[in-house]
């Protein structure tokens, strides 16, 4: 098999299609002022408040589970074909390509932002500490300083990120295959223990270290059917692709509600197994779209969902820094506060700035790396055999473009 067919088996025809909405869902909660003190009179409210989520880390959640998803899978198929994982060139593509941007979207934040600042009426101090953010321990900072400018304040996912990169392809290249399930087991009953007893904020990397466990046992089930030397597991994925659309349906029903009120109605006692519920959900969303076959829809066909996806890193390191830029417009434009401003216009301006700082720069800052990225992508040392080849069809985007939002 050729390097250019087997990078194209690395992309699952659907998954553009999830992060596109699933962005769309972070943008909302992030860009629409669903609590504004005007809005709780306003006729608008009902339709407002029906897309809010009440958990804005939950929707953060989805993009764990996928980004832990498809990294595994990566890896278990470059350990299969190559003999080995090449850990230190996992690393180096992970540079290439999350740090051009990242350290873009830093200079704004610590640098640029700070010194149009200056010239208004007012002192500017940026309370967020560059050093962590320059070690990916900004989330584990956020308590004792959060950061001033929006612009950083979204930034924790990728130090989770890349705290799951720098420890993910060690464990999976120094435990044994055969352990590998029981090793993750015990490690998701570890965290889950630990979030029992702590109630840290959604950003803490413990609380959604469950989000990546979960999301790699996923992995290492469907490759498991994969290599048809596991025959649970095989009937396990045959039965996700024959589930019935009724199922489906209900559970994207089920879905909606998580999203919308999640367990907080629910016993006491339930309550804490929220996240696990929606990391579960995740992985049910994730698996029907890229391998049933009765969906009721495959967001893969929607092509704007399908765009937005693949622009989905870039947008969504953006769009903090466009609601901020649209908000010091209207302020200085000394536009009065309005139910519509908060949940039309400042979404609608910031969301299209979003997608033209997110193609910008793509082009200019994210392209050149990623081509230097794609020639580092594991050629494999064997053909795949046919029977292996249960991954979905897939529709390449950009050669070696990575899947998570962060």
């Amino acid at each position: 098999m050729t390097s250019s067919a087997t990078r194209k088996r690395s992309y699952f025809a659907n998954m553009d299609g999830l992060r596109g909405l699933f962005f769309i869902l972070v943008f909302l909660s992030h860009g629409c002022q669903h609590y504004d003190p005007q809005l709780q009179q306003h006729w608008l409210k009902p339709v407002v408040q029906f897309g809010a989520v009440h958990d804005h880390s939950l929707v953060m959640a989805f993009f764990f589970v996928m980004s832990s998803f498809l990294i595994t899978l990566l890896l278990l198929r470059e350990s299969h074909l190559q003999g080995r994982i090449h850990i230190g060139a996992f690393y180096l593509r992970r540079l290439l390509r999350i740090w051009p941007l990242y350290v873009l979207i830093l200079g704004i934040g610590f640098g640029l932002y700070p010194w149009l600042r200056s010239f208004g009426s007012h002192a500017y101090t940026e309370t967020a500490r560059l050093p962590m953010y320059l070690l990916f321990l900004q989330n584990l900072d956020w308590a004792e300083h959060p950061p001033s400018f929006p612009g950083l304040g979204v930034l924790w996912s990728l130090a989770i990120e890349e705290q799951f990169y720098l420890v993910w392809p060690v464990l999976l290249a120094v435990v044994p295959r055969r352990a590998l399930p029981y090793t993750l087991l015990a490690v998701l009953a570890a965290v889950l223990s630990w979030q029992a007893t702590h109630s840290f904020r959604g950003f803490h990397t413990l609380t959604c270290a469950s989000d990546l466990v979960v999301g790699g046992l996923a992995a290492v089930a469907v490759f498991a059917a994969q290599q048809r030397r596991h025959p649970l597991a095989r009937r396990w994925l045959l039965a996700v692709r024959q589930q019935p659309a009724w199922l489906v349906g209900l559970l994207y029903v089920v879905g909606v509600y998580l999203y919308r009120h999640g367990l907080h109605e629910a016993p006491a006692a339930v309550q804490p197994a929220e996240r696990l519920l929606v990391d579960v959900l995740a992985v049910a969303v994730l698996l029907e779209q890229n391998y049933g076959r009765f969906s009721l829809f495959k967001l893969g066909n929607v092509a704007p969902l399908r765009q937005l996806g693949r622009l989905a890193y870039g947008l969504y390191m953006w769009h903090a820094v466009a609601l901020v830029g649209v908000d010091e417009v209207f302020h200085q434009l000394a536009v009065p506060p309005s139910v519509w401003y908060g949940v039309l216009t400042r979404p609608v301006l910031a969301f299209g700035l979003s997608v033209v700082g997110a193609i910008l720069s793509f082009r200019y800052v994210e392209l050149p790396f990623l081509r230097l990225y794609a020639r580092l992508m594991p050629r494999p040392a064997q053909p795949e055999p046919a029977h292996e080849r249960l991954l979905p069809a897939v529709v390449p985007a950009v050669p070696a473009v990575a899947v998570e939002i962060g």
